[in-house]
């Protein structure tokens, strides 16, 4: 029998920044049972509850919005409510059916949650570990652990949730509301410890940033490059190779020069593929 290759280790040289989904919604659902290898639409979820995220879906993204729904759960709490968090704009909040199930959520079209103002806001970071090992191998492997060891320093503010997108960076970790994609997350306890005292600060951790994911790809790669904190994106111009991104520092224009590789990097994009991908990851021009 062959020795088995996890993509996160054959993929441990591949440049992340700009490699995150681009995403200006989060729709994180809890739903406690197993998840499957596409838990969105391969799930056990009564049919009001699939039509009302259907709706609030197609609703949103009606409205010109990249919206991206996940399933989240706490294994170790035992709550007898369920809940929703939406995030957007810099802002999370949090809403709690107030019984068993999902009958107190979906009285209320996710439309409208989106545009009120109600649910509790949580400006505290939370933090969403993939995973799902159903989707790909390395979520479960290298997810699960760094998923425990974040409960232990910061308790109820650490989720678990589905497939996040690149499971070549694994463990993969997103911070809300920071609305920052992380890789590569937890190699030793010392990193734990290092990456959540640099997020409670309000800081990026760059060693592990893939990017923030309200932004395209070119600007996320930017923001990473610029190795500033505090940075407001501005403008950003596409020419033939390469992309202009005009960031506000404190007041300061910067302006960061980015642009495809000229040599690709070998990549195994998940454990289930049997030949390695050529990827040109992003680089910092003068």
């Amino acid at each position: 029998m062959s020795e088995r290759i996890y993509c996160s280790e054959a993929s441990a040289d591949q440049p992340m920044l700009g490699t995150a989904a681009v995403v200006d919604v989060w729709l994180l659902l809890e739903y406690r049972p197993a998840w499957r290898v596409k838990p969105i639409t391969d799930n056990a979820l009564g049919e009001g509850v699939r039509s009302w995220l259907a709706q609030g879906l197609e609703a949103l993204e009606g409205q010109g919005h990249k919206v991206r729904a996940q399933f989240i759960r706490q294994p170790e709490i035992d709550r007898p409510d369920t809940r929703l968090l939406v995030h957007h704009g810099g802002v999370l909040r949090a809403f709690e059916s107030g019984d068993p199930g999902y009958d107190g959520l979906i009285r209320t079209p996710i439309k409208a949650l989106f545009h009120g103002l109600s649910g509790e806001r949580l400006d505290a970071p939370r933090y969403f570990v993939c995973t799902n090992g159903q989707r790909d191998l390395c979520c479960a492997r290298f997810g699960l652990p760094v998923y425990n060891r974040l409960r232990e320093h910061l308790g109820e503010h650490v989720w678990q949730v589905t497939h996040l997108g690149g499971h070549r960076f694994a463990p993969n970790v997103l911070v809300l509301p920071q609305g920052v994609l992380y890789g590569r997350v937890g190699a030793e306890d010392e990193s734990i410890e290092r990456f959540v005292a640099e997020v409670e600060a309000g800081r990026v951790p760059r060693r592990h940033l893939r990017g923030r994911s309200c932004y395209p790809k070119p600007v996320q790669a930017a923001e990473g490059f610029a190795d500033r904190d505090g940075l407001e994106w501005v403008a950003s111009e596409e020419l033939d190779s390469n992309t202009k991104v005009t960031f506000d520092h404190q007041g300061k224009s910067l302006l960061v020069n980015v642009g495809r590789a000229d040599e690709a990097v070998p990549v195994l994009a998940s454990c289930g593929d049997r030949q390695m991908k050529a990827e040109r990851p992003y680089r910092l021009l003068d």
